[in-house]
């Protein structure tokens, strides 16, 4: 079983590309950047735009860069609609190859160098199995100058807590649970919290 565990953390047949981005932008503007998918073999990519109750994870992009959002809708080569056999229902996916196109912000404060990073949350099948869902990051770099005229709103969730990002944000969860490294700062969290609490028993006196 850890074999197969390992074998599918190193398997991976999507490899994702930035193909198009704009060398400057300014503050607010909203702009497109375009991502290349290509896919080894028989295995298919799914839609970002399948229904994510339906059973694999849908193809999601996120922001991963400090004041940077996305900004619309994401749009995508046309998927082929078909009977998958691994959920018995239809859905949209991708065969060789697929491109994403994500309209992104940054926000009225961003100035200078900056990195436009985009966490790609995915899953690929097969006709007769799928692989865990997976995260991938694709960079590059951008210079933000001036402002827009017209900069895009961006609403600020930072009061409504963990729970609205991770809902917002479901990449980053993923992210931690592929990394093991969070099992070992489990268990020193709950040594150190257990040390701390601990109250040896009091010893009695007994007369004789």
């Amino acid at each position: 079983m850890l074999c197969t565990q390992a074998h599918a953390q190193l398997f991976d047949p999507v490899i994702y590309h930035i193909t198009k981005a704009p060398d400057q932008v300014k503050a607010g503007e909203r702009f497109k950047v375009t991502v290349q998918a290509k896919i080894e073999g028989d295995w298919h990519l799914y839609s970002a735009l399948n229904d994510p109750d339906a059973g694999p994870y849908p193809t999601t992009f996120s922001s991963a860069a400090d004041r940077l959002v996305i900004a619309g809708d994401i749009s995508e080569t046309e998927p082929r609609i078909v009977l998958d056999p691994n959920f018995n229902t239809e859905l949209g996916w991708h065969s060789q190859e697929a491109f994403f196109t994500i309209p992104v912000a940054f926000d009225t404060a961003a100035q200078g160098n900056k990195w436009v990073s985009l966490d790609i949350l995915y899953q690929v099948c097969d006709d007769r199995s799928c692989l865990p869902p997976k995260t991938k990051q694709v960079t590059t770099a951008i210079t933000v100058a001036g402002l827009a005229d017209v900069p895009f709103i961006i609403n600020n969730t930072s009061g409504k807590g963990f729970f609205y990002s991770l809902y917002r944000s479901p990449t980053a969860l993923v992210s931690v649970l592929e990394n093991r490294e969070w099992i070992f700062w489990l268990i020193a969290i709950f040594g150190v919290f257990t040390l701390f609490f601990y109250k040896r028993p009091k010893h009695r006196a007994f007369s004789q």
